[in-house]
């Protein structure tokens, strides 16, 4: 018998999963009608698990638990049941233990794109899927760097293969808007804010990439940058407009801001406009439209007003997103 963990659990133990030198946890095709039949298997499940990290991050919380039927929803003070009746694809599950699997981070989406009422929040879960950062077990700080998770068309072709359970179509919505290699919870901020519509809260700024590497062709660039190339946070390729974001906390500390600042110089001496970007231009609502002001002109695009119902959703979004005491998971 296996122990399912799924949902909000399994969001904290990949958003706090740490490049170990370990890998991954290996995928594994499964039947949850082989999933934990008693309170008691459970219980055990998470005395085992206790302590584990990554895993511990959702040991403060109830663990959610996935079972095929309400016959396997034995009451648990410690545990959260959510019913899964229809069959999962391969790949949905990612094993820890011998007796104890994790939805992987593709299933993962998909249960929390069912299970979270903002489009946002789903959209910003993407990104830190898709993403290069990692949070500590308080669902806040930062906790350094590691490989991506998964990938947009990862999801995306995970999701083709759900067809008919729940959650399936919100998580189609939510990934149109997610991109891959996202550095930073700010870079999160900016991708989506600037990315998204106007109707979902968004500026609706013309396509951009994120982290895009750039090799530096010259001896005396890579002498600048002190490496032979360099990753621009938010790229507008065809207006050769960068954005950088400098943050002691969100960039890693003095180091990354020095190398951060080091790669502005280079991408400057390559003709690009570079734009540094502090977390005090995005923390108020105001300072984020005056930057938004600025970064319109120039792009050169025209500065358009809004009407009420856009403005709130612009206003919802922003604070979402802006707040760095927001738990994670």
């Amino acid at each position: 018998m296996f122990t399912f963990i799924s949902h909000n659990s399994s969001r904290a133990y990949w958003l706090t999963r740490r490049h170990d030198g370990g890998g991954l946890p290996i995928a594994c095709d499964v039947s949850l009608a082989d999933a934990t039949a008693s309170a008691r298997e459970v219980r055990r499940a998470i005395v085992a698990l206790r302590g584990r990290n990554p895993l511990h991050a959702a040991l403060g919380q109830k663990l959610d638990i996935l079972v095929p039927s309400s016959n396997g929803r034995h009451p648990c003070a410690d545990v959260r049941m959510h019913l899964c009746k229809r069959s999962l694809p391969e790949g949905s599950f990612a094993a820890l233990s011998p007796d104890v699997l994790v939805a992987s981070p593709e299933l993962c989406f998909l249960q929390m794109a069912e299970s979270l009422d903002v489009l946002g929040e789903v959209v910003e879960l993407g990104f830190e899927l898709c993403g290069t950062y990692a949070f500590g077990p308080d669902g806040r700080t930062l906790a350094g760097s590691r490989p991506p998770l998964t990938s947009v068309a990862r999801i995306a072709g995970y999701l083709d293969r759900c067809a008919g359970v729940r959650g399936v179509a919100k998580a189609r919505s939510a990934l149109r808007w997610v991109m891959d290699g996202s550095a930073s919870p700010m870079e999160t901020l900016l991708a989506m804010e600037l990315g998204m519509p106007k109707r979902l809260g968004g500026r609706g700024f013309p396509p951009f990439v994120v982290n895009r590497r750039i090799e530096l062709p010259d001896e005396h660039l890579r002498g600048l940058a002190q490496r032979s190339r360099v990753y621009v946070d938010l790229l507008f390729e065809h207006q050769g407009l960068c954005l950088e974001f400098d943050s002691f906390e969100h960039h890693g500390g003095r180091e990354e801001y020095d190398n951060t600042q080091a790669r502005a110089n280079a991408l400057r001496s390559m003709g690009l406009r570079v734009n540094s970007i502090t977390y005090g231009q995005v923390a108020s609502l105001a300072r984020f439209d005056d930057l938004v002001w600025g970064l319109e002109t120039q792009l050169g695009l025209r500065h358009r007003p809004c009407g009420d119902s856009t403005r709130a959703r612009q206003r919802e979004l922003h604070a979402l997103l802006a707040d760095v005491r927001r738990r994670h998971f």
